[in-house]
């Protein structure tokens, strides 16, 4: 509990609300949907808990942010006890329903466990009767709750650019802290949108000192701050600087963090110089080192070492950057200055952002770049500002926070209030950070924290996260959703509109693939979820505490029988490994009662040697699973895991396919399925209505004919054919009206036949090793909702296209990869709304089509590892367009192919623009 001024603000309620919105859906999905392992004795009663626990959910909703008329002790009590109350009815409940699915699995009569969880679910009604009445006892002494009203509309109502799409642009951020890795690489493009401001003095001194200051000994640069004050912003527009980047032939960035490991930001940097293999990735750390050395001998490069903590972490790398005498740099991040002093000649102290500046951030995010700002909010505004003491990430956070809640006036108050008087930079952080974490809407406050499960600056995929949300029971059921998925994507966004999260990594069409927090509210999530109980991060030292998550980063498996001796709850729901990619484990037990009700097992980190950990077929509430193995999985009993959602299964030794069983997609609530394209699955043999996103199908035998109708609501989908296929084996694939997403992949196959027609609803397509010719590309240009075509390794052969006119109407994004393709003759009419063309690996191609100037919708070309005839055609066209129109085309080259000696006799036939 933490109270300012007059206010007063809980944190219990939203571990109370997460814990009761999950127990609402085991009631609800579990108990109240037709189940045939279930005889269910009061379908009444249960209608009857389902209704207290809404009337719960709706109380902890209402007063799960700050209100200034609720009885600060009371509150905190009453909320205090319906978590604790709704833990035990979660525990006892699933508990019972799991030895009715066990009675199930043998095929014995259930009726025995059904009556034993009759009277459980009695008891539970009994004991939500009573927080109910508690609840109005409560009411009517303040005359001030109002259950159920939707302060959630209200709150949408005064939102400023928060409210969720379907289709969302990266989002405008006035300061940008995610990875330059990730977000700048050679596979993404920066959002165009961000919005930075007050570093333009630093960057012009730290890019002289870059490549202007006439040294050609090896220099270390060091940005040295407090945490939140800008660094790696400031690194990162340096490193993506153009004449940086055309001064610096290679570029490399690093995120080193508190717990630095060797092998990894070896392995980081050597991806950023060479395409990365499994080959490399299984060296060990010396040879790692010394392929980083030879890779940079005789070049002039550029390393960023973003968040370095300590001398050692310096010490244990530096000897990898030789001294080229050519004047290449390092630039290090750091906010001790002992480790600035240590590393560099030259230290830029980063300083607090001025007023101005200060201002301009801010209210460009709460307000826009349009708005009048109110003279009161104006007030206010600057008075918080004095509070965030000029750091960027104070400053965002609260601009995040206001933004949402413009509309009151009495919250801006508060927080002018909050940040009076603080005495320290690092004590106005916390505040801040606290203070926002305070005004989020209920539902998203367990999301947050469950950040901190993952290790510091981790770059975490969205697809996982929302999995991982969906597989915990963070969702309130909303109607306006179609999916889960959806929901959770949307409290994502929220939490991005909110500053809170960075999407870091964005895919080729622009959606967040990976987003990350900083590490001042990573620190905070783990200090916030460990306090209320919920976290264990178990480092070394098997665990001894009871949480709900445990991340563990140990050498050892940390559950044992012996570290649980003592206990007597079962409150583990969750075990994720976030450690060392590098921990090999032999062996882990699963058969632990502490462990019989978990949900989530995220082994993907970790290389497991004995196909699956013992005991695992027997945790029946198993919602995740992601194992990283070697071994035969054949006769593994994946079919007791009947609540399992989401399976993710590869092999950490490449060419070493994994043996699964039969049956994998008749998992009656499967929704995600990854698997290896050997590894790929038939067809469930009945209609599964809850999967959602296959990879990889198995198609390929002459007598087959996949009957497509069985899996109605995929949206994703990868097909790998190996074997022979007929012309009509696709057929049904016309059936998918809800596919999105498709991927064609071929192993062993004499002819691919392109599906006689298409998902209607078909945005995004890739073909890879088809060998296609280009008069079947008709086809493809007719689908009338494709945006996104990739083509790559052979799906298409021979050295002409000309597309044929009155195609690809929609398609926004081209991306063509190793093709032996030579002459395009490819115009405006043929892509009318291309937005984006990636070319990689083309090396038979000597331009881009001439004609791609006049696509007013083209935004940028990006070219990897293509011959320099390439780039300066690209080029060409980008000077072009903005001679002719005023208008912008990016062209991004990541890294030019260098030609082979031409004959002289030879030349006349280059074409040169």
């Amino acid at each position: 509990m933490v109270e300012t001024n007059n206010s007063t603000y809980s944190k219990s309620s939203s571990m109370a609300f997460a814990v009761v919105t999950s127990l609402l859906e085991i009631v609800e999905k579990h108990l109240l949907q037709p189940n045939s392992s279930l005889v269910l004795y009061s379908r009444e009663m249960v209608v009857s808990l389902s209704k207290k626990l809404r009337f719960v959910q709706a109380f902890l909703e209402e007063f799960g942010a700050k209100t200034d008329n609720w009885e600060a002790n009371n509150k905190e009590s009453l909320e205090a006890e319906i978590l604790d109350v709704a833990a035990e009815a979660e525990s006892k409940v699933e508990s019972e329903l799991g030895q009715v699915y066990v009675v199930a699995n043998r095929g014995d009569s259930v009726v025995s466990a059904c009556q034993k969880l009759h009277q459980t679910l009695q008891q539970v009604l009994k004991d939500f009767e009573d927080v109910e009445v508690k609840i109005l006892m409560e009411k009517t002494n303040t005359n001030s709750l109002v259950i159920g009203s939707s302060t959630e509309s209200l709150k949408q109502e005064n939102m400023v650019g928060g409210a969720y799409q379907n289709t969302l642009e990266p989002p405008v951020q006035a300061y940008f802290t995610g990875s330059v890795g990730s977000i700048t690489g050679k596979n993404t493009l920066e959002p165009e949108n961000s919005v930075i401001v007050g570093f333009n003095k630093d960057i012009k001194k730290i890019t002289y000192r870059l490549i202007r200051l006439p040294r050609v000994k090896r220099d270390v640069l060091t940005l040295v701050g407090l945490g939140g004050i800008g660094k790696t912003t400031l690194a990162n527009m340096v490193y993506t600087n153009s004449l940086v980047a055309f001064h610096f032939p290679i570029r490399a960035w690093v995120v080193v963090s508190k717990e630095h490991n060797v092998k990894e930001m070896l392995v980081c940097l050597l991806g950023c110089i060479v395409p990365m293999t499994s080959e490399i990735s299984n060296k060990d750390e010396e040879q790692l080192a010394e392929q980083l050395r030879k890779s940079l001998i005789g070049h002039r490069y550029l390393i960023v070492l973003d968040d370095v903590w300590s001398i050692a972490a310096w010490d244990a790398i530096q000897g990898c950057f030789p001294d080229n005498s050519n004047g290449s740099r390092i630039l290090l991040t750091t906010r001790f200055t002992e480790v600035a002093v240590y590393t560099s000649e030259y230290l830029h102290a980063m300083k607090a952002q001025t007023q101005d500046d200060s201002w301009k951030l801010f209210s460009r995010k709460v307000f826009g770049l349009k708005q009048i700002v109110p003279q009161e909010y104006k007030s206010l505004g600057k008075r918080i500002l004095d509070g965030c003491y000029g750091l960027p990430l104070a400053i965002v956070v609260m601009a995040g926070l206001l933004a949402t809640l413009e509309g009151s006036i009495e919250i801006w108050r508060d927080a002018a209030k909050t940040l009076d008087g603080m005495d320290s930079a690092e004590n106005r952080i916390s505040r801040v950070l606290s203070l926002s974490y305070n005004y989020l809407p209920t539902h998203l406050k367990a999301c947050l924290l469950y950040f901190g499960v993952f290790r510091e600056d981790s770059d975490i995929p969205v697809k996982k996260l929302i999995s991982l949300w969906v597989a915990e029971g963070f969702l309130k059921a909303k109607k306006k959703y179609k999916s889960m998925e959806k929901q959770a994507e949307s409290y994502l966004h929220d939490l991005i509109d909110r500053s809170l999260v960075q999407a870091n990594e964005l895919s080729i069409d622009g959606k967040i693939k990976s987003c990350k927090v900083h590490d001042r509210l990573h620190e905070f999530c783990m200090r916030e979820a460990k306090k209320e109980n919920f976290l264990s991060v178990i480092n070394g030292n098997h665990v001894q505490e009871d949480r709900r998550w445990m991340s563990f980063q140990s050498r050892s498996w940390p559950v044992t029988q012996t570290s649980y001796e003592n206990h007597t709850f079962h409150k583990i729901r969750s075990i994720l490994y976030s450690g060392n990619k590098d921990l090999y484990l032999s062996k882990c037990r699963l058969v632990n009662p502490h462990l019989k009700l978990l949900r989530v097992l995220d082994l993907s980190l970790v290389k497991y040697s004995h196909s699956m950990p013992i005991g695992i077929a027997d945790l029946i509430h198993l919602r995740y699973l992601a194992l990283n193995t070697i071994g035969s999985l054949y006769k593994f009993r994946l079919f007791k895991l009947q609540n399992l959602q989401t399976l993710a299964i590869c092999s950490w030794i490449e060419g070493y396919p994994l043996q699964l069983p039969y049956g994998i997609l008749d998992l009656p609530q499967l929704r995600h399925l990854h698997l290896e394209r050997k590894s790929s699955q038939c067809l469930p043999s009945l209609v599964q209505g809850n999967l959602l996103t296959l990879y990889w199908l198995r198609v390929g035998s002459l007598d087959e004919k996949p009957n497509f109708r069985v899996v109605p609501n995929l949206k994703e989908l990868g097909i790998y054919i190996e074997g022979e296929m007929t012309p009509s084996c696709l057929e049904s694939l016309v059936h998918l009206r809800r596919l999105e997403k498709l991927k064609f992949d071929m192993g062993r196959v004499e002819r691919f036949y392109l599906p006689s027609g298409f998902p209607p609803n078909l945005k995004k397509l890739t073909l890879r090793y088809t060998f296609l010719p280009w008069e079947e590309m008709s086809i493809i240009g007719q689908l009338p909702n494709l945006e996104v075509l990739k083509l790559k390794d052979f799906a298409f052969c021979g050295s002409k296209w000309e597309p044929t006119k009155w195609g690809f109407r929609g398609l926004k994004i081209l991306l063509v990869e190793r093709l032996d393709l030579k002459h395009w003759n490819a115009n405006a009419e043929h892509f009318p709304v291309l937005e984006l063309l990636v070319l990689k690996h083309c090396w038979d191609l000597k331009r881009v089509p001439v004609t791609f100037a006049n696509i007013k919708t083209l935004k940028s070309i990006v070219l990897e590892s293509c011959y320099s005839s390439l780039v300066t055609s690209a080029n060409n066209i980008a000077g072009k367009v903005q001679r002719k129109e005023n208008r912008i085309l990016r062209v991004y080259d990541h890294g030019t192919k260098v030609e082979l000696p031409i004959d002289e006799s030879d030349r006349g036939n280059l074409l040169v623009l």
